[in-house]
């Protein structure tokens, strides 16, 4: 076939095709290039697997608890995180370990492995200084960032109440021996 005939052969094919008609056949073809979705920009949760994700979420929520926006954005990297590697760990029980699949999903598993750990890391650290700050004394909470940590801020505050001590001493100790004498 010359190549002017193969154009004009696939444009009066392309007339007969219409694509889906329907809400459900639309939305079934725009995931036709989907793989296994772990690279999307969205979480991806099946209709029939809703229920278990969100007792994931309930139960990765009463034990984390995350407190403002920040911690919150963080949990929500953490929950997706931690649906993924459940669904590469599907994934994979489903290859044989010498597809080529198995490999790519290996290195998505180690990928969404350190976003789950370096997420969770996070997260110890804002809550820990939360905690930490509620134990300052009240001068220094209102001087302090929220995302300062509280244990060098108190670490410094001593260092500064110990030379001001010592500062106040040796004074001290000047004036009583210049009128004691």
């Amino acid at each position: 076939m010359s190549t002017d005939l193969k154009i004009e052969t696939n444009r009066a094919n392309a007339q007969l095709s219409t694509g889906p008609r329907t809400e459900e056949g639309k939305a079934r073809s725009s995931q036709n290039a989907r793989k296994h979705g772990l690279t999307a920009k969205q979480l991806a949760i099946q209709p029939e697997d809703q229920e278990e994700f969100d007792e994931l979420f309930a139960f990765y929520q009463a034990e984390v608890n995350p407190q403002g926006p920040i911690q919150q954005s963080l949990f929500e990297e953490l929950i997706t995180a931690a649906w993924n590697l459940r669904r590469v760990r599907i994934l994979q029980a489903g290859l044989d370990l010498l597809d080529p699949q198995y490999d790519r999903l290996a290195r998505h598993h180690t990928r969404i492995e350190r976003t789950f750990h370096r997420s969770l890391k996070e997260l110890k650290a804002l809550q820990t200084n939360r905690t930490l700050r509620a134990t300052l004394p009240a001068h220094l909470v209102t001087r302090t960032p929220v995302l300062a940590a509280p244990l060098i801020v108190a670490k410094r505050s001593q260092e500064r109440d110990k030379q001001r001590k010592e500062e106040f001493d040796a004074v001290t100790s000047r004036f009583l021996r210049t009128n004691t004498a």
